[in-house]
């Protein structure tokens, strides 16, 4: 069978959850360009305005190959359209909270340049602990309209690294 690689995958998930480092594994793997949201969301600590996020994810997903990891929702759909591929990292909050302490204490150089945050606030705690409420029926309500979409779920590292270890060429 001749499996075919993914040119257009989209890493959906918590903050924390393991998106920036998923992405960069995938990239290296696949050589394809990987693209981390919270570096065009987040410029020099603070939020970019909304449209201009838009636009630069317009352009992202215009081009021939690219994977996508962030939780910015204002273009999900945009990005599931485009994607071939989407993987949605549905880790628990408890994790995803541990992950985005730990980074106070633990510089990571690969980390350092995917934008993520190095800090953490109630806000971003918050929304963290409300993801599966106020996040997660999003996700599958614009999954749902792409039903041919080829979307994998996964829920720890263990998942991740399975995933890694049992892929072949088909994501």
């Amino acid at each position: 069978m001749n499996k075919k690689n993914p040119k257009r995958i989209a890493i959906i998930g918590n903050p924390g959850s393991g998106k920036s480092t998923l992405a960069t594994r995938l990239g290296e793997l696949l050589n394809i360009p990987v693209h981390h949201l919270d570096t065009h969301v987040f410029v020099n600590g603070k939020k970019t305005d909304q449209q201009k996020v838009i636009q630069i994810q317009r352009k992202l997903i215009d081009q021939e190959s690219w994977i996508i990891e962030g939780c910015s929702f204002s273009a999900l759909e945009m990005r599931f359209e485009k994607a071939d591929t989407v993987i949605f990292l549905d880790v628990s909050r408890i994790q995803c909270i541990w992950r985005v302490l730990k980074r106070y204490f633990v510089f990571d150089e690969k980390l350092a340049t995917s934008g993520c945050l190095r800090g953490a606030n109630w806000t971003l705690l918050k929304y963290i602990w409300k993801f599966e409420k106020d996040k997660k029926p999003i996700i599958y309500e614009v999954k749902n309209k792409y039903p041919k979409l080829n979307f994998h779920v996964l829920n720890s590292t263990k998942q991740v690294n399975e995933f890694f270890d049992n892929r072949g060429y088909d994501l």
